[in-house]
């Protein structure tokens, strides 16, 4: 699990760092780390972007572990109320560096998620994976997911490498995750979440240590979870989704609605037609009204 692409002459020049290594081994574990990845300038944004959101009344804020002591925040699609996540995800390599990986010149926004933990204590976010919740099927897909606090391994994002190629599970439910998170969503006809808490051992289980700037990419059909944080720690991350040619529209079980919702999609488009809709802009090539002339 070494493929760290830390030894570079511009650590911000994104074309070096998606290496023919990196790509193998992201079709075989589904996950890959790239050190100091983005500049400064890119952090500041997303700081700029997560101050908006929070001072927003009409960004909804989900809250996991509800009015407990270790309760906290995920808000979703941040680019459609957010100017500094729109100009994040047009103007930062972030769209290149997903479509180097992924193998795709063309380049789709998916979706963007804060993860807010801003104290210790804050608990974990349950194992899950994320297209179990997505009407979506393809390969070219992936998220990355910025730190903008410095994390030990143990409070980072964590994966089980290769479970992309395997079954798909169904997702936790949000509303039960006090009870036990790995309680169903659909409770349809996806098998339920493995409890692999109980027995780590079991899991290829991967994580790092994590630095301002540094980047996890990874298929959103891994399953993932994150640790809680520790007394006198915080973890304010976002993760931005991007996708591209393969990608096609899928159903999912009609007992839940897809997350995040996108009301109409199902009536646009048909199962395994390509996921083209107004809501996912094309990010790459870049538009030329989104060009700086």
């Amino acid at each position: 699990m070494s493929a760290v692409a830390d030894q570079v002459d511009n650590p911000y020049d994104w074309r070096s760092r998606i290496t023919p290594d990196l790509k193998a081994q992201f079709e075989r574990d589904g996950v890959v780390f790239l050190k100091q990845a983005l500049h400064p300038d890119w952090l500041q944004l997303i700081e700029l972007g997560l101050a908006r959101v929070m001072s927003d009344g009409g960004q909804t804020k989900h809250k996991f572990y509800a009015d407990r002591e270790d309760e906290f925040l995920e808000t979703i699609r941040n680019f459609d109320v957010t100017p500094e996540i729109q100009r994040l995800v047009y103007d930062s390599p972030i769209a290149d560096m997903i479509g180097a990986l992924i193998g795709s010149e063309n380049v789709w926004y998916y979706a963007d998620e804060f993860f807010i933990k801003a104290r210790g204590g804050c608990g974990r976010t349950p194992w899950h994976q994320d297209t179990s919740y997505w009407p979506i099927a393809g390969k070219q897909i992936a998220s990355m997911w910025i730190s903008l606090d410095p994390l030990p391994k143990e409070e980072c994002l964590e994966y089980v490498a290769g479970t992309h190629h395997g079954v798909m599970y169904d997702g936790f439910n949000p509303a039960e995750v006090s009870t036990d998170p790995t309680l169903p969503y659909y409770d349809d006809d996806l098998p339920p979440l493995p409890d692999i808490e109980a027995d780590r051992s079991k899991w290829n289980i991967v994580s790092w240590d994590i630095e301002p700037g540094d980047v996890i990419m990874a298929h959103p059909s891994v399953l993932h979870g994150g640790g809680q944080t520790a007394p006198g720690s915080q973890r304010r991350a976002i993760t931005v989704r991007c996708y591209g040619d393969d990608l096609c529209y899928a159903a999912r079980p009609p007992s839940r609605p897809i997350a995040p919702r996108i009301p109409g999609l199902s009536l646009q488009l048909e199962p395994g037609e390509p996921l083209r809709s107004s809501m996912y802009p094309r990010l790459r090539p870049l538009p030329d009204h989104k060009r700086l002339y």
